[in-house]
């Protein structure tokens, strides 16, 4: 599955969480993402291995 910037994922460690992809790096096979809703304060991205992510259950639905 192709994911992009904006899409909403799970991560399979965590997937009733809900995240936002931010970025998606196709040398490392890395993909930046956020917790989702957005903390009003703050929303400290992080990557994790694209292997790890999958649709959030909200966006599976669909």
């Amino acid at each position: 599955m192709t994911f992009k910037p904006g899409d909403l994922i799970s991560l399979s460690q965590k997937p009733a969480t809900t995240y936002q992809v931010v970025n998606i790096d196709d040398c490392s096979d890395c993909v930046w993402v956020r917790r989702w809703p957005l903390d009003a304060h703050r929303s400290p991205t992080f990557a994790v291995q694209s292997a790890q992510i999958q649709p959030a259950l909200s966006e599976a639905i669909r």
